[in-house]
């Protein structure tokens, strides 16, 4: 005997991503609502904000997830910053982000994508400086380092997509893009 109340089992982030990316390539992103995006799932309102917090966290879920975790690793002084920042390439894939930027004109996200990229740039910024004062560095130069850090590291994700996210691991994106600051830094 199942019951038809509450949230249908099959409702998870993924799903409502799915769903949520379909409406946002079919009639761009400002023109679809939470209610568009739960009526074609089948969950409730509520149920959506279970999972997210607002329509915009759909495109930025994973990312964020990863952020967090670097936030745990960099605040762990027995974790190495850069075995903090090598690690923010792996788990969980944003493909959902990847989607956007990939197909960011025909959704018409450009503007989320733009804002949402510089606050996530800049809380990586500000975790990766924190870090290097608690750990000596001088607050100028742990900005400097912090800031290009954060720029490698989302620019990363952005090469990620542009390359085809599921032809390419983010990890090795990841390192490329850490590189790239290790000789700047020289």
């Amino acid at each position: 005997m199942s019951s038809t109340r509450g949230r249908p089992h099959a409702s998870s982030h993924a799903m409502l991503a799915d769903a949520a990316c379909e409406l946002f390539l079919e009639q761009g992103y400002e023109a679809t609502s939470v209610t568009e995006i739960t009526r074609r799932t089948g969950v409730s309102r509520s149920s959506f904000f279970n999972y997210f917090s607002s329509k915009s966290a759909i495109l930025w879920f994973v990312l964020d997830a990863q952020i967090d975790a670097l936030a745990a690793a960099l605040e762990d002084p027995a974790t190495p910053v850069d075995d903090a920042l090598a690690a923010f390439g792996g788990g969980p894939v944003p493909e959902t982000l990847a989607l956007a930027i990939v197909e960011a004109r025909t959704m018409r996200v450009e503007e989320e994508l733009a804002l949402g990229r510089a606050v996530r740039q800049l809380r990586i910024a500000d975790l990766v400086a924190q870090r290097l004062e608690r750990d000596g560095t001088a607050s100028i130069r742990a900005q400097i380092t912090a800031g290009a850090i954060a720029a490698a590291l989302i620019a990363s994700v952005w090469r990620w997509a542009g390359l085809g996210a599921g032809r390419h691991r983010l990890e090795a994106q990841v390192a490329d893009g850490l590189a790239e600051v290790a000789a700047l830094l020289r």
